[in-house]
């Protein structure tokens, strides 16, 4: 939480941001967007937040040419407290299950080094 708290303190630009951003969100009509869904997280924010939504779906490698680096370090370690996140709030709806499958899913990335992007890359967390 302190590497996203410090990365939250870096981000030098506030934009929207829809907070659950991934294709579950995304209405598409052949290759044309025609809608997005499921605003009720959107805030103004760090646009990592949008970014570590896209990483968990497509990976880190694939994020990488449309944000900058700065975007994507940071992305990744929203990305990583992402099942926290979902743990915590399952925590406060008593959905004992949801809990457990979100806790387990950040010890087995952990284990995995997986945390911060599904192919392996890691945040220069030097840099923030």
């Amino acid at each position: 939480m302190d590497a996203v708290l410090q990365a939250e303190a870096s981000a030098d630009t506030v934009h929207l941001v829809h907070g659950d951003f991934g294709p579950h969100n995304v209405l598409w009509h052949a290759d044309q967007v025609v809608g997005v869904l499921d605003l009720d997280h959107a805030c103004a924010g760090d646009p990592a937040i949008d970014a570590a939504s896209l990483i968990s779906f497509f990976g880190a490698a694939q994020v990488a040419p449309i944000v900058d680096r700065a975007i994507l370090e940071r992305a990744m370690i929203h990305r990583a407290s992402l099942t926290i996140q979902l743990a915590a709030a399952a925590e406060l709806l008593a959905d004992t299950g949801l809990r457990d499958h979100a806790l387990t899913n950040f010890v087995t990335r952990h284990q995995a080094g997986t945390l911060h992007d599904p192919g392996g890359w890691q945040p220069h967390l030097d840099r923030m």
